[in-house]
C-alpha cells in the first residue's frame, strides 16, 4: 500500500529547491546594488528564502523519515 510520504517529501523538497533559487536570485541583485537601503532589504529577504529553504529541506528529511519507519512497520503478507 503506497501512503503517499514519498511523493510528498519530494514536492516539499522541490519548492525548497526552489526558494533556495529564489534566494540566490535576489542575493545576486544584493550584491549589485550600491544603495545600502536597497541592498540590506535584499540582503535580509535572501537570508529568509534561504532559511525557509532550509526548514524545507528539514521537512522533507523528516517525512521521509516517517515513510521508511512506515515501511519498516507494514505488516508482512500471510505465509502459506
Amino acid at each position: 500500500m503506497n501512503n503517499g510520504l514519498w511523493e510528498k517529501a519530494n514536492e516539499v523538497s522541490e519548492v525548497g529547491y526552489k526558494v533556495h533559487s529564489a534566494a540566490m536570485i535576489v542575493e545576486l541583485v544584493a550584491e549589485r546594488l550600491t544603495d545600502n537601503a536597497e541592498s540590506g532589504a535584499l540582503w535580509a529577504a535572501s537570508e529568509l528564502l534561504t532559511s525557509l529553504s532550509e526548514r524545507l529541506e528539514f521537512l522533507a528529511d523528516d517525512i521521509m523519515s516517517i515513510n521508511r519507519q512506515h515501511e519498516e512497520v507494514k505488516p508482512k503478507g500471510k505465509k502459506k
